[in-house]
């Protein structure tokens, strides 16, 4: 980052000079900012570059959104059938900032100029479904399946804190993003507790 703002100010102050043509600045600038000379992008999303910051951030909004929509629906199922009074507490808590965190992200994709597009594949939605909202299941079944998919949880958002790590002018994103992660922390030491409290011979 510190070499492409470099390369800028020299660049600007050849522009200034006369000594490079509008086109030829223009030209270097879209460079600049794809990467320049290097070939790296200045943006990555899932590690694929990325034309802009703006970019970035609408195309992790949507996909937070659509997750957290997603949680938020299987949850609900699952408190439906929950077979244990602790457990339905929790996941109501769970649920709710679930469905809130769908709720604001999708505001802020739509702040920015952006439409909602990702969804659930078939395939995830009959799996989560088909696990979540079964009453053969028991509360500490699915509290099993849910802890062996979190046991990295640095690992699991790290999707969410590469864009916020990279976030330069965007602050009001940066700060929703950076908030939300530490309430995905809150609920990760929940279900962590819950399966610990359910399944003591684990």
């Amino acid at each position: 980052m510190a070499t492409t703002d470099f390369e800028v100010k020299q660049l600007l102050k050849a522009y200034r000079k006369g000594f490079i043509s509008d086109e030829l600045f223009e030209a270097q600038m879209t460079e600049l900012t794809k990467g320049g000379q290097n070939g790296h992008a200045q943006y990555t999303y899932n590690g694929n570059p990325v034309g802009s910051e703006r970019e970035m951030i609408m195309q992790l909004l949507d996909e937070f959104r659509c997750r957290e929509n997603f949680a938020a629906e299987y949850l609900n199922c699952w408190i439906d059938v929950s077979d244990q009074a602790c457990a339905r507490g929790g996941l109501r808590v769970v649920q709710q900032r679930e469905a809130y965190h769908a709720q604001i992200l999708e505001a802020r994709l739509r702040e920015l100029g952006g439409i909602p597009q990702c969804t659930v594949s078939a395939e995830r939605r009959e799996q989560d479904l088909g696990l979540y909202a079964s009453a053969e299941k028991t509360d500490a079944q699915k509290l099993l399946v849910l802890s062996s998919r979190i046991t990295d949880p640095t690992k699991l958002l790290k999707y969410i804190t590469d864009v916020v790590d990279q976030i330069q002018e965007d602050q009001q994103s940066k700060e929703l993003l950076r908030s939300l992660v530490q309430d995905e922390l809150s609920s990760i030491t929940w279900f962590k507790e819950a399966c610990a409290l359910l399944n003591p011979a684990q």
